[in-house]
């Protein structure tokens, strides 16, 4: 492992969970005076709770064969991209400050965008130099950018 980094983000759980723990609270209540079964709250409960999990840290591993992007359980923020697919990259300050065709976007510092074959894939980090002196150190070129 050349370098591996995670982020997180205290702010997305409470932004996304406090309006999901306050329909299902209510959601529970009406179908307790209604006297029906409770399982379709929970199952919203159990599709949610995860995703929200998920969104909320990302970790960023680069080896010497590819450069793997995960969430916390790998359901909606997952994607692998092989060394040999990136045909440059370009690094930038502010987690805002680039795009990818894929990109994963969490408040960091910087962001790093990998332009391969097909599309650009961008994601934030908070050491985007670090970053972009191992992708050098590989072999990969470095575009112009403001960083």
């Amino acid at each position: 492992m050349l370098y591996e980094e995670k982020i997180t983000s205290r702010w997305i759980p409470v932004l996304v969970i406090l309006p999901v723990v306050l329909s299902l609270s209510i959601g529970f209540w009406a179908t307790y005076q209604a006297g029906e079964g409770i399982e379709i709250p929970l199952a919203v409960g159990a599709f949610v709770v995860p995703l929200t999990i998920d969104i909320s840290y990302m970790r960023i591993q680069i080896d010497d064969r590819e450069i793997r992007i995960r969430g916390a359980l790998g359901l909606i923020i997952r994607k692998t991209v092989k060394l040999e697919d990136i045909i440059s990259f370009e690094v930038y300050s502010g987690w805002m400050s680039c795009s990818g065709f894929i990109h994963f976007n969490m408040p960091a510092k910087g962001c790093v965008v990998l332009n391969t074959k097909r599309w650009s894939i961008s994601f934030s980090t908070n050491n985007p130099e670090e970053i972009a002196q191992v992708l050098a150190t590989l072999g990969i070129p470095r575009e112009a950018s403001d960083l």
